[in-house]
């Protein structure tokens, strides 16, 4: 199994978890099966089929692809409680069934906001391979922020490396740079010598950087104290 939950109950963030019980007792009583049959075929308990079907719990995600083939459906169905499928049940049925994520969902332009609304249900090797296609999608530099809390650092700077950096602030960089590589940081400092990016933010890089370099640059009239502070 390539994903993990880290909390199930807070599955209701991403997903009605009445209407998917409602989906199951559907399917079910479809096929005339009682709950204990289910129960049977899951290898759970009759009360567990009972609590996802009133909607008061979820099941575990390992036995997800048991349930949808049971009923003869797909993992992304049975989690869209059987509507059109969108990208975060796209992501989470490829994750599930250990299959390669559809390049189409990649090219969805919501799918940034998709992926950080499962983030914290999916495994750090899962976000790794995630963040592989997203760094060809050369997403905004705020979204890069937003998905550290649960990418390690390498993803980070992939994210980062390919990412457009004119929107780059210092409050931006104050919250990413601890996460940076020292090749990213001064990636940063070059673009400010070239005058693509404020001077500002030689303020937040102080600690990361070599300060003979910034003395240079003062010395030399690439950079003007008074404009970073």
């Amino acid at each position: 199994m390539n994903m993990q939950i880290i909390e199930l109950k807070k599955a209701v963030d991403y997903m009605n978890i009445v209407k998917f019980g409602a989906y199951i007792s559907r399917l079910r009583k479809e096929r005339d099966m009682p709950q204990s049959k289910l129960a049977d075929t899951l290898n759970v308990t009759r009360q567990a089929v009972s609590k996802w079907e009133r909607g008061e719990g979820f099941p575990d995600i390992s036995i997800l692809c048991s349930i949808a083939e049971t009923f003869g459906v797909t993992v992304d169905t049975l989690l869209n409680a059987g509507e059109a499928s969108n990208n975060e049940a796209a992501i989470l049925s490829s994750v599930t069934q250990n299959q390669e994520i559809a390049k189409e969902v990649f090219e969805d332009k919501n799918v940034i906001q998709d992926i950080l609304n499962i983030a914290p249900y999916l495994k750090v090797s899962t976000l790794s391979a995630i963040a592989e296609q997203l760094a060809k999608q050369n997403i905004n530099i705020g979204k890069i922020i937003e998905l550290a809390e649960f990418m390690n650092d390498e993803s980070i700077v992939k994210l980062f490396q390919n990412s457009s950096l004119d929107r780059l602030d210092d409050k931006l960089l104050e919250r990413l740079i601890p996460f940076l590589d020292s090749d990213s940081i001064y990636s940063v400092l070059d673009k400010i010598m070239k005058g693509q990016n404020s001077v500002k933010l030689i303020k937040v890089m102080g600690p990361y950087i070599d300060c003979s370099l910034i003395e240079t640059a003062v010395i030399q009239g690439v950079i003007n104290l008074k404009e970073v502070y």
